[in-house]
């Protein structure tokens, strides 16, 4: 429920269940929702594939009946009560078109429409971008971008808390009381991967098989058809949006990436919008966020009010466009970027001997080894994943900022501290960190995370990265690697703002595994979904001299920040 300036204006009307045929004659259950008295209203339009019987009269969208919107609430392809197979994406272009074709042709629209929805549903509505019809006068999305690609995978390393979860949750499998928790942490572990869905699930899933099979940004997949059209979305886009995201979110990344492909024109009369949020749009994992929620804990409803108030009844907007309202972490305020990414400087800390962090390059080359071994991976502790939608399950981790394990608790994470702060610092982009290193296998991984470490010694994640030997620094195709051979690698975070507080220190956890966040290397060359059981490899991390391994920090202002 909103607060009193946003007291019900309406009372519910007419609800109504119609089978709505597509273009090839397959009927979809819509169900409309009209405000009480004389339309024709403004329509708002969400389009879900996670509809079951219990849950069709979803009281967060109904809600905008009250406020004198109409509401279509379509069910996806194939899901509860409408026809046909659910293919997840397949279809819903088309499907999403001919709707709006249907919608456009009913009497109780008045001529604006508003496409609304978080995640796949946002999908929904991106896919449509580019051929929206004149009616539909605005977007409002949540917890999506547009790049598929960089969606699951993260230089060549695959996200199973994404879509291996998602698989497995979706497919229709009747687990007969088993625990979906437990059934996802068996997928995430199956090996091989490409496997799994036949062994586990007793059919082949195409789309995701078609996953696996392109785990590079120049495969064949993501160069023509569906996704490289809809990474053009953003561009396409002819009328403004609003977006949503979280700091802790799995599509932060791509979030950031459509609404800079938003042309400059669209871009200014768009907005988004990030808090410290999981996927689920709430504050999650081990610190507190004072005043965190947009605008109190009811899904952003005050916000999605104000916007479709303004972009499909004409009222004056309350809030400013053109900017990335986000809550800066460390801080607890909100405040508003004109441009992304600020403005900042980079400040570099180079790894030194005694797991230190220094200001300057270390003079005299120094290295350190340890062993990975896939069969005891890294346990994920934090970031920006989907697992906090499992909620606090023993088999899966949390995600978001959460304490971490003491230094040293394992031989294969190697850490390294800066000296406390002398004053506060403005973290506002992408950390970096470069590192350069050598592997005994042909192909393997090597991750890197940074953390505040508070003067009470306790540590939580700031952001994370990975990259495999064979899609190193953002190649689209396999780079071979011979091994002992000493190269570099750039880790590129997500983004970030993180005000880092004087006397605590910086700290940059390496190793090679990051699991279920990402897929378990097996420390073979090939495609990682068709391998088995791997062998354990030799990492080794040199710093100083000409081999300048470092985190780079960008800095903002804090004028740069209007509050």
């Amino acid at each position: 429920m909103v607060n009193n300036e946003y007291a019900h204006t309406h009372e519910l009307g007419e609800m109504r269940d119609e089978r709505v045929a597509m273009r090839d004659g397959v009927r979809l259950m819509t169900h409309v929702w009209l405000p009480q008295g004389e339309g024709p209203w403004p329509v708002i339009v969400q389009r879900n594939p996670y509809v079951n019987a219990d849950n069709v009269r979803d009281p967060g969208l109904m809600i905008f009946v009250r406020y004198g919107f109409a509401v279509v609430h379509q069910e996806c392809r194939g899901r509860n009560e409408s026809e046909g197979t659910w293919e997840p994406f397949v279809h819903e272009r088309e499907d999403g078109l001919d709707t709006l074709v249907w919608i456009t042709a009913q009497s109780w629209q008045d001529g604006s429409i508003g496409l609304y929805g978080p995640s796949y549903m946002s999908f929904n509505q991106w896919v449509l971008a580019d051929a929206l019809p004149a009616e539909v006068k605005t977007l409002y999305l949540s917890v999506l971008g547009t790049d598929q690609h960089r969606f699951m995978y993260m230089n060549g390393m695959f996200r199973p808390d994404i879509y291996t979860g998602w698989a497995v949750t979706n497919a229709g499998v009747d687990w007969q009381g088993r625990d979906t928790n437990e059934v996802a942490n068996e997928a995430f572990q199956f090996v091989p991967q490409a496997e799994m869905d036949k062994q586990m699930l007793g059919r082949t899933l195409g789309w995701y098989q078609d996953f696996l099979a392109n785990p590079g940004a120049g495969d064949p997949l993501w160069q023509t058809g569906l996704w490289h059209e809809l990474k053009q979305a953003p561009g396409r886009l002819n009328v403004p949006v609003h977006l949503t995201g979280g700091w802790f979110d799995i599509a932060l990344d791509t979030m950031f990436e459509a609404y800079g492909q938003l042309r400059p024109e669209i871009r200014e009369a768009s907005r988004m919008v990030i808090g410290p949020w999981s996927h689920a749009m709430e504050p999650y994992g081990d610190l507190t966020y004072p005043n965190g929620w947009a605008d109190g804990p009811n899904g952003g409803l005050k916000a999605a009010l104000d916007w479709f108030n303004t972009m499909l009844k004409g009222a004056p907007y309350p809030n400013e466009r053109g900017v990335i309202r986000s809550y800066t972490i460390g801080a607890n305020q909100w405040g508003n970027w004109r441009s992304w990414p600020p403005r900042h400087a980079t400040k570099p800390l180079y790894l030194h001997g005694n797991n230190e962090l220094g200001s300057t390059p270390g003079q005299q080359p120094s290295a350190v080894s340890y062993t990975y071994d896939p069969a005891n991976p890294v346990q994920t502790a934090g970031g920006s994943g989907m697992l906090s939608v499992y909620g606090d399950s023993p088999c899966l981790p949390k995600a978001a900022s959460v304490r971490q394990p003491e230094p040293g608790s394992r031989p294969d994470v190697i850490t390294f501290l800066s000296a406390p702060v002398e004053e506060d610092l403005l973290i506002a982009g992408q950390i970096k960190i470069v590192l350069f290193v050598d592997s005994t296998a042909e192909d393997t991984a090597f991750t890197a995370k940074i953390s505040e470490l508070f003067p009470d010694g306790k540590a939580y994640n700031i952001a994370d990265g990975i990259t495999s030997l064979a899609y190193r620094n953002g190649s689209p195709k396999t780079i071979a690697y011979e091994p002992g051979e000493t190269i570099e690698l750039v880790i590129e975070c997500w983004p970030m703002i993180w005000k880092l507080r004087r006397g605590s220190r910086i700290r940059l956890d390496v190793s090679s595994s990051n699991f279920p966040a990402y897929h378990v290397h097996q420390n073979a060359a090939g495609n990682w979904a068709q391998q088995g059981q791997g062998i354990a490899a030799v990492q080794t991390i040199h710093w100083g001299g000409a081999l300048p391994s470092r985190i780079e920090l960008p800095l903002a202002s804090e004028s740069q920040f209007e509050c």
